[in-house]
């Protein structure tokens, strides 16, 4: 018992420790009244709290006399009144202070940078140029698979989602609600919302509003924005070179990774009435040069996923790996003790009187 006392003493740790040094400094100045005979009982402080008081001209002089206490001159009386603020004192500074000791461990900050992905959902998005299980399936098949499972792995780091083409909308903003983002990954559907052809540059406009309201101004470490997209036919309304430039320099970074194959040689027979285009690698990397990021090439499903790991393995936050605990208050206890020793001071001469 002894021990487990000992080591719950050891844990605690005073928030305001400053008002341990005040408690000191007022003992000594009642150390010093009660040497020149100046301190009064607290019992008597205490009783004329909450009731009508008058003062006579001569109440020195009455208080000595019909104070039993006062009229001892030994040492021991001064003692006991020293004593008895002492107490008080040392209870009531004890609890500013705020004594605590460390509870549970709060959760470490993510490692990871907040990502907003930027998805193309043009009508392009429909060709099927890749191969999955010796199948072949469409682009936004493929993306919305490594989405899921990019979205799995996850741990703490938000993303977001902004589905794009002739125009953009955010389907889901910066969350860590991974069952909420698989789900709204699932319901993408190539030009069902935004049109048919793709605009990546006021898509990416678009972006620098949306988190221009969701991350605030002090925020040193901007979320990243990661442009999926085979840019064809592009509009020429905004250049997404431009707005890749004006994102660097606000202190984002764009990634940019090439949907589709780069070849004619992909096209499949059975798309007819849909004009095949290859992914426009080439304005891809200009665009993520700009944007002070990377460039990925998702030939194959395994390349896509790889890719997504490499920016994110790329994009480790700087944080500090010291754990911090909830603190458990503790000044309950030496406020109550306070407030107890008051009720003595009152109640313990009253019994003692015949």
């Amino acid at each position: 018992m002894a021990q487990q006392l000992g080591a719950l003493l050891a844990l605690i740790q005073f928030q305001h420790p400053g008002w341990l040094w005040a408690g000191g400094a007022w003992l000594l100045v009642l150390a010093w009244l009660a040497q020149r005979r100046q301190l009064v009982s607290l019992r008597e402080v205490t009783g004329v709290l909450g009731s009508a008081r008058y003062r006579h001209p001569q109440w020195p002089l009455l208080r000595h006399a019909g104070d039993p206490v006062a009229q001892r001159s030994g040492a021991g009386a001064v003692v006991r009144r020293w004593l008895s603020y002492a107490v008080l004192i040392a209870t009531l500074h004890g609890a500013l202070a705020y004594p605590y000791v460390p509870g549970a461990q709060l959760p470490m900050p993510a490692t990871y940078r907040d990502v907003m992905f930027l998805l193309d959902t043009s009508i392009s998005m429909v060709l099927r140029d890749y191969q999955m299980a010796g199948q072949r399936v469409d682009r936004m098949t493929l993306l919305k698979s490594v989405m899921t499972h990019f979205i799995d792995g996850l741990d703490g780091n938000r993303i977001g989602l902004i589905a794009f083409s002739e125009q953009a909308y955010s389907v889901v903003p910066l969350t860590a609600d991974y069952n909420l983002l698989r789900t709204m990954v699932q319901r993408l559907e190539p030009a069902v919302l935004t049109g048919r052809n793709s605009d990546p540059g006021n898509a990416l406009l678009y972006a620098l509003r949306q988190l221009a309201r969701q991350v605030p101004p002090s925020v040193a470490e901007k979320p990243v924005l990661v442009l999926l997209t085979d840019v064809n036919r592009p509009r020429r309304d905004v250049d997404p070179r431009a707005v890749a430039d004006f994102l660097r320099r606000q202190g984002y970074r764009l990634h940019t990774i090439g949907i589709g194959a780069t070849s004619i040689a992909a096209d499949e027979a059975r798309a007819a009435g849909l004009l095949y285009e290859p992914a426009n690698i080439g304005l891809l990397k200009v665009i993520a040069a700009a944007g002070g990021g990377g460039f990925y090439w998702a030939d194959s499903a395994d390349s896509l996923n790889a890719a997504m790991r490499a920016i994110q393995a790329a994009e480790r936050r700087s944080i500090d790996g010291t754990a911090h605990y909830l603190k458990v208050a503790l000044y309950p206890w030496p406020l109550g003790a306070a407030l107890l020793w008051l009720v003595l001071v009152q109640w313990w001469p009253s019994r003692r009187a015949p």
